[in-house]
């Protein structure tokens, strides 16, 4: 795991040379371009691909049939694939409305039969007015002055026709809105949608050849109109131009031969104090599964540390004391079984399967750890119950688990922070806080038993004691040796304020109690669906399948809570009060100028 190293790459040439060179700095891939003319408007001039291409596009990849590619473009018309395109999507959605209209009004129309009403002018001022009552309302109607019918019945309706000039007062219930339409000519429409849709849908499929072709063109275009912004970004003179990025540092070498060949002129320097690089992250293994949870909230600044492996490791860990069930755990390698393949379609999702094989690995054994199986113990005398090591039903025991882990996780930020100040005196203040919290640690733990612990009491005063005087004296930024005694009492002013941070740090590890709570509350719930399900299944008849229905809905439920929570909760822990003391500042990401066009 590690952001790799980036050196400022600018390359000199004729004006006459500028677009070729521009085609292969594209085509080579490897340089994140920097502005050189920040004077001008870099709004850029090439033609955009159109939203109505890339709007075609999607819809034709979103088709679950498709017809094989065509790889020669001679017969392919952009305007023309496009405009068939939206057109057949247009008309599916209309279509779609009206099956689901349709099929609204037919179950609406069903109980009272095939039937035409007469024209307004046929009966006169009568109209008539159409209700759906309960059969034990249907009493009501009796002392009703205007003519009214039962047409149908059901077990549970009457389907009442009133005739009258107004439309009833005294109706139990408000009335039915049916369609002006037979029923016959409403079925008779949703066959001819249905229809309809069956071709258009086809029509699509057949589409669906040009995926490939569509591609290219609006890659190309997305190239083109990235080709013409990097030309904006160019020093120009009438004679000569220069373009200048950040290069990875092992993409030295093709980057001098691209110079060599076409005969421009070339430097290299390294990156200087007064830089902000781009980050690049470049992760492989276990550690390319944490870059992407990374990623999903911050980039790390060039001169920080990649955290990916942490977050990894520590996602996966707080996860499972979250779910702390070895039987949801299992059921969660098995959807993760079940959708194996479809997780290794990118090399993004790839590297989300590596996390997901790590937190269900790391559940499994955390369950196993806690003894709970779908919330049921293992027995006493069998393998799993040896290894029933930690009794989760123990309060203390889990808060003072959690806060070891918070201590320990926001350690290992400080220690992250003092490595990327390892040429800074600042560097001190991050042990500081690291001897801090674990003096703390220490202190609190040996005041919290029945009988307090002198030798834990007396480290943990020291070593609190010994944290917060690096931090005081180290945590300034202000020069650490010089004569002004000015500046050293800024120094002690800065130093102040950080230890602010004391009551930040104790925030910040008390958060980690969600582990425990969260973890108690999946237990709690495991255990009360299980005595729904015994209470259930004693009862005479319907017991069992209220027994089924506890079981299926309520460790669901629950599951699905356990997930939620383990996702939220774990990258918090990690976003928040990780990233909150070990990346105080933020980068941004490397954007190599590369073309897309296939």
């Amino acid at each position: 795991m590690a952001i790799v190293p980036v050196a400022k790459v600018t390359l000199y040439g004729t004006a006459d040379q500028k677009y070729a060179v521009l085609d292969g700095l594209q085509e080579l891939g490897c340089l994140h371009l920097l502005d050189l003319n920040e004077s001008r408007d870099h709004r850029p001039q090439g033609k955009h691909p159109s939203p109505d291409a890339v709007q075609a596009l999607k819809y034709l990849r979103a088709c679950p049939i498709r017809r094989r590619a065509v790889k020669d473009d001679a017969d392919f018309q952009l305007d023309d694939v496009v405009g068939q395109t939206l057109s057949i999507q247009q008309q599916i959605q209309q279509l779609q409305t009206e099956r689901d209209e349709l099929k609204q009004a037919i179950a609406t129309l069903t109980p009272w039969g095939d039937f035409r009403l007469p024209p307004n002018n046929e009966l006169g001022e009568l109209r008539f007015w159409f209700y759906v009552v309960p059969h034990y309302r249907l009493s009501s109607l009796e002392p009703l002055a205007a003519t009214w019918q039962v047409v149908a019945r059901d077990q549970r309706f009457a389907y009442v026709a009133v005739v009258s000039a107004e439309e009833p007062s005294e109706m139990p219930v408000p009335r039915a809105h049916l369609d002006d339409r037979p029923l016959a000519e409403l079925q008779d429409r949703l066959e001819t949608v249905e229809s309809e849709l069956e071709d258009l849908h086809w029509q699509r499929v057949r589409l669906t050849r040009w995926i490939h072709q569509l591609s290219r063109t609006l890659g190309h275009a997305e190239d083109r109109a990235a080709r013409e912004q990097a030309a904006s970004r160019t020093f120009d003179d009438p004679t000569m131009f220069a373009i200048q990025g950040w290069a990875p540092q092992s993409q030295r070498e093709p980057i001098t031969l691209f110079a060599r060949s076409h005969q421009l002129g070339l430097t290299v320097e390294l990156p200087t104090a007064d830089d902000s690089p781009p980050t690049l992250l470049s992760n492989h293994g276990l550690a390319a599964g944490g870059e992407d949870a990374v990623t999903f909230y911050t980039i790390p600044a060039y001169r920080a540390y990649d955290p990916s492996g942490i977050v990894f490791l520590s996602f996966s860990v707080f996860f499972a004391m979250i779910m702390a069930d070895a039987g949801y755990a299992m059921l969660l390698a098995v959807f993760l079984l079940l959708f194996w393949r479809r997780l290794g379609g990118s090399a993004n999702m790839r590297r989300m399967r590596t996390l997901f094989v790590a937190i269900a690995i790391a559940s499994v054994a955390y369950g196993i750890m806690v003894g709970s199986y779908f919330g049921f113990p293992p027995p006493a005398s069998s393998l799993l119950g040896s290894l029933h090591v930690i009794d989760a039903t123990n309060a203390t025991l889990m808060m003072q688990i959690s806060i070891v882990i918070g201590v320990v996780h926001l350690a290992i930020a400080n220690l992250a922070l003092a490595w990327s100040r390892r040429w800074s005196p600042m560097m001190i203040a991050s042990f500081g806080w690291v001897a801090a919290l674990f003096g703390g640690l220490a202190l609190g733990l040996g005041k919290s038993g029945l009988q307090p612990e002198q030798s834990l009491i007396q480290y943990g005063s020291w070593t609190l004691g010994a944290g917060i005087a690096c931090v005081l004296l180290f945590s300034s930024e202000r020069p650490l040796i010089t004569s002004s005694l000015k500046e050293h009492g800024k120094r002690l002013i800065d130093g102040v304020l950080s230890l602010t941070g004391i009551t930040r740090a104790f925030g910040d590890v008390l958060s980690y109690l969600r582990l425990f709570a969260l973890g108690l509350a999946s237990a709690q719930l495991a255990g009360t669906f299980n005595e729904l399900t015994y209470k259930a299944s004693c009862c005479v008849g319907i017991g069992s399948l209220l027994a089924v229905v506890a079981v299926v809905f309520g460790h669901g439920l629950n599951f699905s809570l356990a997930i939620m929570s383990g996702v939220v909760h774990g990258l918090r822990l990690n976003c928040i009060e990780f990233f909150g003391w070990s990346l105080p500042d933020e980068g941004y990401a490397f954007e190599p100028f590369r073309k897309r066009s296939i």
